[in-house]
């Protein structure tokens, strides 16, 4: 009697996964129902911050941050689709219109009626500049860390900046196509290309990975974006950034009212990089 009880349970859960499964892809993928994205509020204190991590990263990328500005900010950290603990659809393409709808009806489900600072690290920072050129009824600020912003080669000056451009978008291109960078071999590969470590524990990211680095960063639009917005931009990047050019950035300040923000760091937000953009966010907020 247990077998039948065990087998009948397992059917019925094998059943109820499958039914989901086709239930997930007739409303997502056939009636293109945006996913809704993984949430978190640290606090509920002081103007509004959202903020949103890098590519194949996690909200767990701003645990050296908010603990330093929780008591003055109410910080809202999201999971991007297909990382961390939101939905990681194999189907999807990932374009950037693929991230922005989720994250908009992730942010019109918070129910936010003030206005709010918006802050995005490498991936993020790209697609918040989208977000506000999109959706600017909310956003009273943009803050862009690490931006992987790479114009046209032909509109780059100087050779040394023109050619750091290139080869980085060369190895995105190489991480793409070469049947030999695999989840298995990643630690391989990870000590010469610009590969997060995090798809090593979490693999169901490799897909979204590079689908989201073919058409979000490859095929960027920050530089037209950036035209477009009308609230303030203040950017944030490491001197020891290497998926950074920094002529990239300054060339956008000369062109707008961007303001921009030298750490000695890298490119992720470690500590050094946490407590500088920390002590800039409290100024800001006396």
């Amino acid at each position: 009697m247990a077998y039948v009880h065990n087998a009948t349970v397992s059917w019925i859960m094998s059943h109820y996964t499958r039914t989901m499964r086709l239930w997930e892809q007739f409303w997502h993928r056939y009636l293109g129902r945006p996913y809704r994205l993984h949430v978190t509020e640290h606090s509920s204190e002081g103007p509004t911050l959202i903020l949103l991590h890098g590519i194949a990263a996690s909200s767990d990328k701003w645990n050296e941050l908010i603990p330093l500005i929780k008591d003055s900010y109410r910080c809202i950290t999201i999971d991007l689709l297909g990382f961390g603990k939101s939905p990681k659809p194999q189907w999807l393409a990932y374009t950037m219109e693929d991230h922005l709808h989720s994250l908009h009806k992730t942010l019109a489900s918070l129910g936010l009626h003030e206005d709010y600072i918006l802050m995005g690290h490498s991936l993020g920072s790209l697609l918040a500049t989208r977000y506000a050129r999109e959706h600017p009824q909310h956003v009273s600020q943009l803050v862009l860390l690490s931006s992987p912003i790479y114009p046209p080669l032909e509109e780059i000056t100087g050779r040394i900046n023109r050619r750091r451009t290139a080869l980085l978008l060369k190895i995105y291109e190489f991480l793409r196509s070469n049947p030999r960078v695999t989840p298995a071999n990643v630690k391989r590969f990870g000590k010469l290309l610009p590969i997060p470590k995090s798809i090593v524990k979490h693999p169901a990211t490799w897909v979204p990975f590079m689908r989201t680095l073919e058409h979000c960063i490859e095929q960027q639009t920050i530089l037209q974006d950036i035209v477009d917005i009308s609230v303030p931009i203040d950017m944030f990047y490491g001197t020891l950034d290497s998926v950074v050019v920094p002529y990239n950035l300054q060339s956008i300040s000369k062109i707008t009212d961007v303001q921009l923000h030298q750490v000695t760091s890298n490119h992720d937000v470690g500590k050094r990089y946490a407590k500088a953009v920390a002590e800039w966010l409290l100024a800001s907020s006396a």
